[in-house]
């Protein structure tokens, strides 16, 4: 089996911001269809689980960001399974343009659960094995938790509606990854470029729920805002992010 896969994006308008920059959260879904893709090739895609109660949860992803490709560019997305880490199994991505240039590298921590019970379970269950590739990496990092006891001030609140959902009837990480980059005015993000973002998936909310959007801006010696999303009906987290942001350079 082969444990690497690439494949081949265009840029849409739709998939750009007002910078013409790819959207971080489209990114995120453009990574997430090419590893269903290759988790599909490999027997161990959302069919071949599904029948056996089981199935993916990303838990945790860091995002380093090079340079952003503009509408009408053609990127190469380029996946492998890296290792298997405590409970998760990582996958990498390495994103380039056609030139080869690396645009963005991508570490991601994967959780297998039985989909009835909610419960993480071994990666032993799975049907068939994962060949990882230990030595390759995009990031040479693992899976921390986000820990920060600064003081945050409650952003806005989102009520989640019909859109926000997916397939498994919860918010779709994509959603959270918007949610972060609401956190800044529009002329913020004319001013400066996300630079590197690291997000902890923790727990799921649901139709109807309300989200508390909290932010704590960096300090002199920090390079990282902390914004997380607080369910307002349990009081639990739900998600939790480093922000790391750079003025562009001028050309």
């Amino acid at each position: 089996m082969d444990s690497f896969f690439e494949q081949s994006k265009l840029v849409n308008a739709y998939d750009v911001d007002l910078n013409n920059r790819l959207k971080i959260n489209t990114l995120f879904n453009y990574l997430q269809d090419v590893a269903s893709e290759h988790a599909e090739s490999l027997n161990l895609g959302f069919k071949d689980l599904i029948v056996k109660d089981l199935g993916w949860v990303l838990s945790w992803a860091k995002v380093q960001i090079e340079e952003s490709p503009e509408f009408g560019e053609t990127i190469k997305i380029r996946t492998w399974p890296k290792c298997r880490y405590k409970l998760f199994s990582l996958r990498e991505f390495i994103v380039c343009n056609e030139s080869g240039k690396v645009l963005y590298r991508v570490s991601t921590a994967w959780l297998l659960i039985n989909v009835k019970t909610k419960r993480i379970t071994d990666i032993k269950n799975l049907p068939q094995q994962i060949y990882y590739q230990p030595d390759q990496y995009a990031i040479n990092e693992f899976p921390e938790k986000i820990t920060s006891d600064k003081d945050k001030e409650i952003l806005f609140c989102k009520k989640i509606r019909y859109t926000d959902l997916d397939i498994n009837q919860h918010v779709n990480n994509t959603k959270y990854i918007e949610l972060i980059l609401d956190c800044y005015s529009a002329e913020y993000h004319k001013n400066n470029y996300l630079k590197s973002l690291t997000v902890s998936f923790i727990s799921e909310s649901f139709y109807g729920d309300d989200l508390e959007i909290r932010f704590a801006p960096k300090g002199s010696k920090e390079k990282f805002d902390v914004v997380e999303g607080i369910n307002q009906k349990t009081s639990k987290q739900v998600f939790q992010a480093l922000v790391e942001w750079a003025i562009p350079v001028l050309k």
